[in-house]
């Protein structure tokens, strides 16, 4: 997943520091200039596109955190919360090229594709985890994103997980994660389970045995006391020893891994908070070893990458603490100020003895500018 890091921001939207933009600076970080034109245009990108803003929402909440309010009070603008969040990721991937142009180290068009990829991924796995605003989720969330949207978004998290390969010293290249799949001939190995899930371990125990004598998969699954959680027809798509850890646990993963093909394991119980009482609930698991499978190198090259990368960080997060602390940002008096430990703030509103209505700047609440108002988003 795409990291937050220090600033706590999603989503610059452009490359910086490009072409021939004469616009005054917006803001200035690390030597290179984020203008106003573009700012207002990483604003007004998203502030037209609902898809985008679901996109960056569904992000954020993977992340625990939250996407500010977009859309200001007047006609065409965008909360102040809104621009200093856009500005604050803006600033970030300002200092992230310089950091990498400091090691000599250019983006290349692989990376960005790479990365293009890494982003499409992860709003489709992120909207299938929380409840995205837009009603969308998977490739029909992503199937919806503006072209320009997610390119621009894929830049900027490829300045990102280049970074990380320098700093983490992580091989990500074509004949690196070919080494790694060669070395690594279990964890390419996808386990292809038959589940189902019981609510009684006497039932659970009955289940087995049915299994264990030749019934069919499909009718032990439809045994008394197995769960509506369980499966359709008792089988699971086929994933890799690592989905199973992060699904059930060390103890049952390893009694999994163990297992022949064909070999029944002996019923597991797996205990599951919860989330709205908090109390444990205790399932019982008849897991059955339907098959084992190579994952061919073309197919698992992508998850491999992406897996490397998530296992990475503690050296890109120090490297990306120091360059904050140690860069110099400027920021137009208009977007706000500049901390390093706090990023961008808003604009503080005026003295209400100065606004003609201090009721209406009141009524529109700290999201929005001066005035009531809000920022123009381009």
């Amino acid at each position: 997943m795409k990291r937050l890091l220090v600033l706590g921001a999603l989503g610059s939207l452009a490359a910086l520091g490009t072409g021939c933009d004469v616009s005054p600076p917006a803001a200035t970080a690390a030597g290179i200039a984020i203008s106003q034109s573009q700012l207002n245009g990483e604003l007004a990108t998203v502030s037209s596109q609902p898809d985008a803003q679901c996109a960056l929402s569904v992000l954020a909440s993977a992340n625990q955190t939250s996407l500010p309010t977009v859309s200001g009070v007047g006609d065409s603008t965008v909360t102040t919360q809104f621009a200093a969040y856009t500005l604050n990721a803006m600033i970030q991937q300002a200092i992230e090229q310089h950091e990498l142009a400091t090691r000599h180290v250019t983006l290349t068009a692989a990376d960005t594709t790479a990365a293009r990829q890494d982003f499409e991924l992860q709003v489709s796995s992120a909207s299938t985890q929380v409840s995205p605003p837009c009603g969308l989720s998977g490739a029909s969330l992503v199937d919806r994103l503006p072209s320009a949207f997610v390119d621009a978004q894929a830049r900027q998290l490829a300045y990102q997980e280049r970074l990380e390969e320098v700093v983490d010293h992580i091989d990500v290249t074509p004949s690196g994660l070919l080494s790694y799949y060669r070395s690594h001939i279990p964890q390419v190995t996808q386990v292809c389970l038959n589940l189902i899930v019981v609510d009684s371990q006497s039932a659970a125990q009955a289940v087995r045995a049915k299994l264990a004598s030749g019934t069919s998969v499909a009718q032990a699954a439809q045994s008394p006391g197995v769960d509506s959680g369980s499966p359709p027809g008792g089988q699971v798509a086929c994933v890799y020893p690592g989905t199973v850890v992060s699904n059930f646990g060390q103890s049952v993963a390893a009694v999994v891994d163990a297992l022949a093909v064909g070999q029944i394991a002996p019923v597991q119980s797996l205990a599951i908070p919860n989330s709205t009482t908090g109390a444990t609930q205790t399932y019982w698991l008849v897991v059955q070893m339907r098959a084992r499978q190579l994952v061919p190198f073309a197919q698992a090259e992508g998850d491999l990458r992406r897996g490397l990368l998530s296992q990475g960080g503690a050296a890109l997060n120090t490297v990306i603490a120091r360059a904050v602390a140690d860069a110099h940002v400027t920021i137009d008096p208009r977007y706000g100020t500049w901390n390093a430990a706090r990023g961008v703030t808003v604009p503080a509103a005026p003295p209400a003895s100065i606004v003609l209505d201090p009721s209406a700047n009141q009524n529109a609440g700290p999201a929005a500018a001066p005035g009531g108002s809000g920022t123009p988003a381009g």
